[in-house]
């Protein structure tokens, strides 16, 4: 390095060219990386789901989720297996170890769901497999409302509005829930099906086979050929009443006269209503890695564009729009880098008081920052909040360097009456090991972090790459452009000749009195050196206290202007009561202040369950807010306490949620698995682990996902009549399936270019009880016909109840058991209350406790965090070692270290805070901080002990040496620390709680307590 800035301070146009290139390629850089909310991760999670129309969960659990279990199981590299078997849908998550490749994990499963499907039922469709995306969540949502009849919004919304926006470059999915679509019914009158002899098969054949356009091939005529085509498609709705169907006795009658044919909409899967009117809701999923504010803002436009040729009536309103979020919290994160760099800035002229050589230091901080900008375009980066948390409390890191190399030239010229060039060499060759220790120690500080395992390390990846890549910039800035613009912008030396250095440093008067006071310090510590210890001692072992004392939670709480209301009506609810339910809710949430909107949404989930509802509510932002101290969670508090219990009574699941999760499915912050192989006994154990977590202080919103009791009609077949009448079992289950269930489409309907489906189905009379439904009849087997037989004849109905789903993990059937905290509560306090809960019930053998979701990365990101930290201390160590050639100097600068950690502990608690991801990221980076101070004081020692000078008069001077670079880059340090400290706003719980746990840290004593003892002892002699 010192020859770096040998050649750059004698070639100072190559010097500029250098420093320059940097800032072009970093500016380049900065211009093609992505915007994003967080991190563009890939987990190997496969999905495989399977639609079984009609079954119950129990049959789709025997029949579809077992087969597809039993052949993915024998995939290598697995970490977990769940699924969740529902009425007519099956799904299989595979999570497999986070070093598999992607990709290569979806081929082998998909391999071994292609063996699987032999073993499935035919009436099951074909399994859908696919890669669980992180990032393929809605960006942005609209409500189209409309003074029409639904199902025209829905129309035009899907086959119009959707097809629009589905062509803007980076959107991946549009997705469109409520309202329902057009579709041809065919509504079945048994009486009359009776009369003619004629199954529900029987029609079902005949719409089939004449509404077909089959191709026949090419007919060659001489030197033309034509494309021969059979046009059997019927071209009205009316002519599905003309079609004919073959009756019992050979008589051809019609649909007409067997049914009323109806050109009327599908059935009612799906309720979404904004502020009580009844809405089509469009949400814009983006493409894997794609700029999520480019795709918002494309977005739009288009929709700008689409709103100018709404039919009138018609009217478009803005749901949801992450880009406000991401947008105000980067910008925030942008200010306060831009702040914080200022800040720091003016404590180098404050120390200094010289304009050149604040100039030449602040510069160190915008083109180290820019330049890392390239680097983090080169290794697929965006620009999140995590990839901007690390470059803002970078801003006092990386001017670090630069300081103490100016520090030094300044030192040198006072000191020997140098000319600024000549000191610039002789500075950077005296400095320069130094500073490479200290550049290479922080970088072993970092990149632990972004090699840490689980779902969190994958997120935190590009934290640690990037503060290692703005460390290491810095480090090459500060021996090529600090250099050369010192020795062409500081001044030559006085006339006086030169001065000691603490003389010419008196001239700042002031201090001069702090030089004086740290002097008469290091002279009691010296003489005391074990008092000095005794009391590290005893800090060191305040941590374990203070520890216990802090909250410890898995995220930050950060004001996102919105959260839901998850309702889950009693079993067997039908949609309509499930929407009367919510909107009641949705009416009395909208009555708080601040409330912007709120969004019913009825069975919006994959499995399209009737009784589920979500009343999602979205705030003013905050700096839009009348009164500032109502917040998200104020809200959320309001709405546990006021709302809730006006609904209490009614046998509802309630729950209020934040709208963004974290490793699971579930919002839940703890959420907790109790597998085993009986469901009643799974049922006992969660209806009495709900029972008892509910008493614990400080949780909300328990439940659990095992819901038991939902009614069921089962017809059960006697399978010695039906034989004896030729009946087989699955005529019977296709005729119900058919007539009652109706969701299977028999064929569809063309007109102007859209395709719709042809359904057939009983007369709603006949389907509301069993009465009605014994009225279908099935055809008979037996040799030479003995005609149709009817339902009664071979079915009893009978009436049960039966789990609404059943969960399954790693094979085995499982509940999960999921809390909410309150706010101020402890996330790790209340999941070892859980824990116990859950290891005090009475447990048959063969039962297992699991944590999911945030539970299970909650856990791993204490070990997690532990392994980077006892990494990033060896790492220290060893090139601590390596720079000083010298073990027991390395131990003296490492055991300063843990003293930092009790004063970042109680920094959390005063403030009210918790020890989260990101405040332990704060911790890491204070390691690195901290150590900076011996490296350079140890450093000094040994060369003035190498240059003749007493062990006692070396200590000393070396402390009162680097006293102005340690307090100049600390204070500096701070000063960058302070905007992030007194952040308000979006996206600010993430930056604060980083910088709070190192702001009192880094003003701790560092200057001379500890560390001017261990050199006393450890420095080595002249030679």
């Amino acid at each position: 390095m010192h020859t770096l800035a040998r050649i750059c301070v004698q070639r100072p146009v190559f010097a500029t060219v250098l420093s320059l290139t940097l800032l072009v390629v970093g500016i380049a850089g900065y211009l093609g990386l992505g915007v994003d909310r967080h991190p563009n991760v890939e987990f190997p999670f496969v999905i495989v789901s399977t639609i079984y129309p009609g079954a119950a969960p129990e049959e789709v659990e025997t029949e579809i989720t077992d087969p597809i279990e039993q052949q993915v199981n024998t995939i290598g590299g697995i970490d977990g297996l769940n699924s969740t078997s529902s009425d007519g849908m099956s799904l299989v998550s595979i999570r497999f170890d986070l070093n598999k490749d992607a990709d290569v994990a979806a081929e082998e499963v998909r391999a071994k769901v292609a063996l699987a499907k032999a073993e499935l039922p035919p009436d099951a469709e074909d399994p859908v497999v696919l890669k669980l995306d992180m990032g393929a969540t809605p960006v942005i949502s609209y409500a189209i409302s409309a003074n029409r009849p639904v199902r025209e919004v829905y129309e035009y919304v899907d086959k119009k509005l959707r097809r629009r926006v589905e062509t803007v470059a980076g959107v991946g999915e549009v997705q469109v829930i409520g309202g329902r679509e057009r579709q041809i019914n065919i509504v079945l009158d048994p009486y009359r099906m009776r009369a003619h002899g004629v199954t529900v098969s029987d029609i079902t054949k005949a719409l089939s086979e004449q509404n077909a356009q089959i191709p026949g091939g090419v007919v060659e005529q001489g030197p033309q050929q034509l494309t021969l085509r059979t046009q059997g498609r019927l071209e009205s709705v009316e002519a599905f009443g003309a079609v004919p169907v073959e009756s019992l006795g050979g008589r051809e009658i019609y649909i007409r006269d067997l049914a009323r044919v109806e050109d009327s909409e599908s059935r009612l899967t799906s309720i979404a209503s904004i502020n009580g009117n009844e809405t089509v809701v469009l949400q814009v999923v983006k493409q894997s890695g794609a700029n999520a504010i480019s795709v918002i803002e494309s977005t739009k436009e288009r929709i700008a564009e689409v709103s100018k040729e709404l039919p009138r009536g018609y009217r478009v309103d803005l749901v949801q729009d992450q880009s406000t979020y991401i947008e105000a919290s980067l910008h925030a994160v942008r200010e306060h880098l831009l702040l914080g760099a200022l800040l720091a800035a003016l404590v180098v002229f404050l120390f200094l008081g010289n304009m050149r050589s604040t100039l030449i230091a602040a510069l160190a901080i915008p083109t180290s920052v820019i330049t890392t900008f390239a680097v983090m375009r080169m290794l697929g980066f965006t620009q999140n909040v995590v990839t901007l948390l690390a470059l803002t409390l970078s801003v006092g890191i990386v001017i670090d360097d630069a300081i103490v190399v100016l520090e030094n030239i300044f030192r040198v010229i006072e000191e020997h009456a140098l000319s600024p060039r000549e000191a610039a060499i002789r500075a950077t060759k005296e400095i320069g090991l130094a500073v490479v220790a200290i550049t290479l120690a922080l970088i072993a500080v970092f990149l632990p972090v972004a090699f840490m395992g689980s779902i969190v390390g994958r997120f935190l990846n590009s934290f640690g790459l990037t503060m290692a890549a703005a460390i290491a910039v810095s480090m090459f800035i500060s021996f090529s452009l600090t250099p050369m613009l010192a020795s062409r912008w500081l001044q030559p030396p006085a006339e006086d000749g030169p001065q000691s250095h603490h003389e010419a440093e008196s001239k700042s008067g002031w201090f001069r009195v702090l030089d004086l006071a740290y002097a008469r310090m290091l002279e009691w510590s010296l003489r005391h050196k074990w008092v000095v210890v005794l009391a590290s001692v005893m800090v060191f072992f305040s941590i374990v206290p203070l520890a216990g004392m802090a909250r410890k939670n898995f995220l930050p709480d950060d004001d996102e202007a919105q959260f839901q209301v998850r309702v889950r009506a009693p079993e067997g609810t039908s949609i309509e009561g499930t929407r009367s339910i919510c909107e009641a809710l949705a009416a009395e949430v909208q009555k708080m202040p601040e409330v912007k909107l709120v969004l019913v949404t009825i069975a919006g989930d994959q499995q399209r369950t009737t009784n589920l509802g979500t009343v999602f509510v979205r705030m003013n932002e905050v700096e839009d807010r009348e009164d500032r101290a109502i917040t998200q969670y104020t809200h959320m508090a309001r709405v546990r306490k006021d709302v809730l219990p006006k609904f209490e009574g009614r046998g509802l699941r309630l729950s209020v949620q934040k709208t963004s999760n974290f490793g699971g499915s579930s919002n839940a912050a703890i959420q907790m698995m109790v597998s085993g192989p009986d469901l009643r006994k799974l049922a006992e154990l969660s209806d009495e682990a709900v029972r008892r977590a509910r008493r614990i202080p400080g949780v909300a919103d328990v439940d659990t996902s095992l819901v038991t009791g939902k009614p069921e009609l089962q017809a059960v077949v006697d399978r010695e009549q039906a034989a004896s009448l030729g009946v087989k079992v699955s005529e019977v289950a296709r005729a119900l399936r058919l007539a009652v269930g109706g969701d299977d489409k028999i064929t569809d309907f063309e007109e102007d270019g859209e395709q719709y489906e042809v359904h057939v189905r009983l007369e709603e009379q006949y389907r509301q009880d069993a009465r009605g439904i014994e009225l279908l009849e099935v055809p008979s087997n037996l040799p030479g016909g003995s005609g149709n037989i009817g339902l009664d004849q071979v079915v009893t109905f009978v009436r049960t109840s039966a789990p609404s789903s059943i969960e399954r993990y790693n094979r085995q059937r499982t509940f999960t058991l999921m809390v909410n905290i309150l706010p101020g509560a402890s996330q790790a306090a209340v999941t070892a209350e859980v824990n116990k809960i859950l290891a005090d019930l009475k447990m048959p053998p063969g039962y297992a406790i699991n944590a999911t979701g945030q539970s299970k990365e909650f856990s791993k990101m204490g070990r997690n965090f532990l392994m980077a930290f006892t990494l990033s201390g060896i790492f220290m160590y060893l090139v601590i070692a390596a720079q000083f050639e010298s073990f027991i100097h390395a131990i003296a600068i490492m055991v300063t270290l843990p003293l930092t950690m009790p004063f970042a502990i109680l920094s959390i608690i005063l403030t009210g805070d918790s020890m989260n991801i990101f405040s332990l990221l704060g911790m890491l980076v204070l390691l690195g901080v901290v150590k900076k101070n011996a490296i350079l004081q140890i450093d000094r020692a040994n060369q003035l002990r190498l240059e003749g000078m007493s062990l006692h008069d070396a200590t000393v001077q070396a402390s009162r040496d680097r006293l102005r670079p340690i307090l100049m880059t600390t204070i500096a340090f701070v000063a960058g620390m302070l905007p992030l400290v007194f952040a308000t706003g979006i996206g600010s719980p993430v930056t604060s709680d980083s910088s709070i746990a190192l702001f009192p840290s880094s003003t701790r004593p560092s200057t001379g307590t500890l560390s001017p003892a261990r050199i006393r002892r450890r420095s080595p002699a002249p030679t």
